[in-house]
């Protein structure tokens, strides 16, 4: 004689192995549920800018202080909110106006690697005369490059790098100032 569960009709056997899959289910579902509260929360912390960081216009930013710094848009980018930039001064107080006691470049020879003289053409490098300009968003007349002129081994993007120029007018002192002190 079979004897069935009362409350599932079913073999008694396979009713025990059904509740007992039944229980697991119900404990991995509750622990889905606990981590799902926590997801939750950390969403709303999200959301609120506790965190550092606020989901917005698509993206999520990154707001260490006040203002964003970067951001992570649906489509996978990570990126700046203003794409290596560093701001120095205002519109109103351009770098110009800005005074340091020191400027150091970071140019340690541990943190380089494939180093070799520069060609000796390079010296001959001809620069493009300086031109007097003032910006679009500017006040003041200023005096530069542009970086559309400079020769190709000093631009750098939009602009120039002002290291290889400092490096190239060096070297180029320092070849005249040898050929002084032969005459």
């Amino acid at each position: 004689m079979r004897w069935n569960d009362p409350e599932t009709g079913l073999p008694i056997e396979a009713a025990e192995k059904i509740k007992a899959a039944i229980r697991k289910l119900e404990k991995e579902n509750e622990a889905l549920r606990k981590e799902n509260e926590i997801l939750r929360q950390r969403l709303s912390e999200i959301e609120s800018g506790k965190l550092g960081v606020i989901k917005e216009d698509g993206s999520v930013k990154l707001i260490p202080n006040d203002q964003p710094i970067a951001e992570l848009n649906f489509d996978g980018e990570f990126k700046p909110i203003r794409p290596n930039i560093m701001t120095i001064g205002t519109s109103d107080n351009y770098l110009n106006d800005v005074i340091t006691a020191n400027i150091t470049v970071a140019s340690s020879l541990a943190d380089k690697e494939i180093i070799g003289d520069v060609d000796e053409l390079f010296v001959n490098i001809k620069l493009p005369k300086p031109k007097k300009y003032r910006r679009k968003l500017g006040k003041e007349d200023e005096v530069g490059f542009m970086a559309e002129e400079m020769p190709e081994i000093f631009r750098r993007g939009s602009g120039y790098d002002l290291k290889a120029l400092i490096a190239y007018l060096a070297w180029k002192l320092s070849i005249i100032e040898n050929s002084l002190q032969k005459r």
